[in-house]
């Protein structure tokens, strides 16, 4: 009697060190997330919200009541970094 055992293998790869890997079979390009390193995840979402305030900023130039909110925020801000 003839036994065959099939193994599947996954290759990792992680461009950066470790902080993100990828998974994906041998042969293939099409790869899916398998890890990331949560303090990497909060550094994307960090950057995320920097890059929203940049677009609030830019389109205040359009909207005078948006202008009005960041002119307060702007305010705000300056005040309490002076106060610390």
């Amino acid at each position: 009697m003839m036994v065959s055992k099939i193994t599947e293998l996954t290759v990792f790869e992680s461009p950066d060190g470790g902080r993100t890997v990828y998974a994906r079979s041998p042969g293939q390009t099409k790869r899916e997330l398998h890890y990331q390193d949560p303090k990497l995840q909060q550094e994307l979402k960090d950057l995320e919200n920097s890059k929203r305030w940049v677009e609030i900023f830019q389109a205040r130039k359009e909207n005078a009541e948006l202008n009005d909110l960041c002119e307060k925020v702007e305010l705000l801000y300056e005040l309490r970094r002076k106060t610390e």
